[in-house]
């Protein structure tokens, strides 16, 4: 991949506690786009196994390099974000179908999760690059262009209504590479886990024949005495989104690098706010998206309210939230089997 470069803005924190593998247990690392992965597959690999390992490593992290990845300014997405209000082109299968998908956690967080923010992502991290705040005029004009209604998609076509509207899809695709490579892996594998920048989804059990086992850091601590849950993976993906690595303080007020597309504004560091939000759910996709949401949040009643609506009616679906003053929230069922 000619282009590396992908910005994190949603940082990411699951960390696995798999052993080192055994002799059934095959491991892949590297990096990609700035980011680490880790794949392990649970049986032993032919040399033709391994091929089709790496060979579906490479394809997706390419795919993803050319179709979803804002920083290579060849890719369809960073084409989308040039193009010119009310002039329409021919969608990818793959981007139009991740826009549908992107939809449907756009509703499920109320508009919270927004990846039409790139604008008004710009605007700031300019402004806190040199130190300063943006002026109000463009932070008015860059918020005007935001909002998941100012884009469209129909009969495999694209346009906007806006040529300033441009979108981030780093807070989601990530998400969806993970999902591409289990579905690729397990046409071959039963057992699969895989791991890229702190995302995760799994198939199958251990090689041991028991469930695949990760552990939520707490604050970003990678100390495993210090996980704010350990947790068994059934066929499902988790995904973290916290504020504690991209902050500045300006003025004596410390801004986080999430940004409110309600508001078109970062969010403020107070003891109430959520800092750490990890969901579970049956795609990374979805748990991505819904983690990035709960950050959103004014605080943890509020953030609880919406978990338990949508774990009401996605039983699938699992939370667990930290405030910056140490509150939580878990999911009632998994805190109950933590306590057993």
């Amino acid at each position: 991949m000619k282009y590396l470069k992908w910005h994190l803005f949603f940082s990411l924190f699951l960390l696995a506690c798999e052993k080192p593998p055994s002799e059934a247990l095959y491991e892949f690392t590297g990096n990609a786009m700035t980011m680490n992965y880790r794949i392990l597959i649970g049986h032993p690999l032919s040399l033709s196994e391994q091929n089709f390992v790496q060979g579906a490593i490479s394809h997706v992290f390419d795919d993803v390099d050319a179709v979803y990845n804002k920083w290579n300014p060849a890719s369809e997405l960073s084409h989308l974000n040039r193009l010119p209000a009310e002039e329409r082109v021919r969608l990818s299968p793959s981007l139009e179908k991740f826009f549908l998908e992107t939809q449907e956690v756009v509703h499920l967080t109320e508009g919270k999760f927004d990846p039409t923010i790139e604008t008004i992502q710009q605007i700031w991290r300019n402004a806190f690059d040199k130190n300063q705040l943006p002026t109000q005029d463009s932070i008015a004009k860059a918020h005007a262009a935001t909002g998941w209604k100012l884009i469209h998609f129909s009969d495999h076509y694209f346009w906007k209504d806006s040529n300033q509207t441009q979108l981030d899809l780093g807070g989601i695709a990530k998400g969806l590479a993970v999902d591409l490579l289990v579905e690729k892996l397990k046409t071959r594998f039963a057992n699969v886990f895989v791991e890229w920048g702190g995302e995760i989804r799994t198939c199958g059990e251990h090689p041991d024949h028991r469930p695949w086992k990760i552990f939520v850091s707490h604050f970003g601590s990678h100390d495993p005495a210090k996980a704010l849950a350990t947790i068994e993976m059934h066929n499902e993906a988790i995904a973290t989104s916290g504020d504690y690595l991209q902050n500045w303080t300006i003025d004596q007020v410390t801004y986080s690098h999430i940004i409110d597309p309600k508001t078109g504004k970062p969010l403020i560091a107070l003891p109430s706010r959520i800092s750490s939000a990890s969901v579970r759910a049956p795609t990374c996709v979805l748990a991505d998206g819904l983690a990035t949401a709960a950050m959103l949040f004014e605080d943890l009643p509020h953030a609880k309210t919406w978990a338990q609506e949508l774990e009401r009616i996605n039983p699938a679906l699992a939370f667990w939230l930290v405030t910056q003053d140490g509150s939580t929230y878990m999911t009632e069922r998994d805190s109950a089997m933590l306590q057993q």
